[in-house]
């Protein structure tokens, strides 16, 4: 048996790496995050604790990953060329990529949501969500300007139906199913793609 090349080694700590984030998610969104321990984590995840703190500084550190990698993902798909100008393209391929990933991962997204409505958990990762948000609101609010005569209130009205989707995705699979989630993305791409 030949011994393992660097790819192989790094493939097997991105998946540990990921198995625990998904144990994680599931105890802080069930169990709460102030009351799920480091140990609890391991436990269900089938690893020591002592191999937790190879992937993880502590319980914060591996909240802020959960929550950054989350937030990230989405907003990979925005402003796809990084040319720091948001056409009407990339417009609608971040309305509809934000509402695939969450239809395509419902349950990890509920689990999202769950933990971030959890007292103080938007404080801990504050400054972290600002840094990668604010690319994406200037971006937003300059495609907003350029479209409408009240950006400021066009956005919050996009916002907001952005959020409102999002949560009757994850929370009422039975009822936003493929046809209507694409009947909803539509309307909102009619309202705000310019």
């Amino acid at each position: 048996m030949s011994p393992k090349s660097s790819q192989q080694y790094k493939k097997i700590r991105d998946e540990k790496r990921n198995h625990i984030m998904q144990v994680a998610l599931e105890l802080f969104a069930n169990e709460g995050y102030h009351i799920t321990t480091i140990s609890k984590i391991a436990q269900k995840g089938g690893i020591s604790k002592g191999l937790m703190y190879n992937y993880f500084k502590s319980k914060e550190d591996l909240l802020k990953s959960i929550l950054i990698e989350t937030i990230q993902e989405i907003y990979s798909s925005f402003d796809r060329n990084h040319d720091n100008i948001l056409t009407n393209d990339e417009f609608e391929y971040f309305v509809r990529e934000s509402f695939r990933l969450q239809n395509k991962n419902r349950a990890f997204y509920k689990l999202y949501y769950i933990l971030l409505l959890q007292p103080n958990i938007l404080e801990l990762i504050n400054s972290e969500v600002s840094n990668i948000s604010q690319k994406v609101i200037v971006l937003l609010i300059e495609y907003f300007k350029k479209s409408f005569s009240d950006p400021d209130t066009e956005m919050l009205i996009f916002s907001s139906l952005m959020k409102g989707l999002s949560m009757q995705l994850v929370f009422s699979p039975d009822y936003i199913n493929e046809e209507r989630l694409e009947k909803s993305t539509q309307k909102i791409l009619e309202l705000f793609k310019r």
